[in-house]
């Protein structure tokens, strides 16, 4: 039964669907390509099995996702519905939102190195990736340091969080902090690299295309308008 209590309006209603910390992330997830439950939990973590798979079905009764039926014994892909992917461009806009006014550096609470690895998967772009499969021993230092394995190729990207034995063909190592700030394109590989805070081991043909195989740039205007106000803020308070 709904807790509006007679607040008839659009927005309250929305709210009802939107309105608590894991739904709009589990449409995140469904967003960028996720499909089994397990894929899902990965890009949330800290939400328990229990509960994502309460949120899962009743988004499911909402009829903003519908699991693919599969054959026996597999489980099925929870997909967007046709209202869920109506949904879309409205968690887009809350983060392009938070982006622009209320998003800052990660705290150390904020730096999960494992999470940001399997987000870096997510962001890479198919086109980019090298024509051959190629293996990236992704390292992660300071808090939340953590480690894992990119296997990467036109195909597509995968992420393993345990070493498979194939042989490494690039290494990566950076402060888990900073990862996240390019993550979300708040700075370049390169600034990373030249300041110590990022190093590539390997090819240097591979080193140099790394950072090109992923897609920063979800936030990048919203970032650059919170920097340009905040220099225009700063400037005005100079001169008075």
């Amino acid at each position: 039964m709904s807790e509006r209590g007679g607040d008839y309006c659009p927005i309250s209603m929305a709210v009802d669907v939107l309105g608590d910390r894991w739904t709009p992330l589990v449409i995140r997830e469904l967003m960028v390509g996720a499909t089994g439950f397990n894929e899902i939990h990965r890009g949330i973590p800290r939400v328990s099995r229990t509960l994502l798979s309460q949120r899962l079905r009743q988004l499911e009764r909402l009829g903003l996702v519908e699991r693919e039926v599969s054959g026996r014994g597999r489980a099925g892909a929870y997909l967007l519905t046709e209202s869920g992917l109506a949904l879309t461009p409205v968690v887009w806009a809350m983060g392009h939102w938070a982006a622009e006014w209320v998003f800052g550096d990660p705290s150390e609470a904020d730096c999960d190195g494992l999470s940001l690895i399997w987000r870096l998967h997510q962001h890479a772009i198919p086109t980019k990736l090298p024509p051959q499969r190629t293996i990236v021993h992704v390292v992660t230092t300071g808090h939340g340091a953590a480690e894992g394995w990119l296997e990467l190729s036109r195909s597509g990207a995968t992420v393993c969080k345990d070493d498979q034995g194939h042989d490494v063909d690039l290494a990566v190592e950076a402060d888990t902090a900073q990862l996240h700030r390019w993550l979300l394109g708040r700075t370049s590989f390169p600034d990373l690299v030249r300041r110590g805070d990022a190093r590539v081991l390997g090819p240097s043909r591979l080193g140099r295309a790394f950072h090109t195989w992923f897609d920063m740039s979800y936030f990048v205007e919203d970032f650059r308008r919170a920097e340009r106000r905040q220099r225009e803020l700063v400037t005005a308070v100079q001169a008075g």
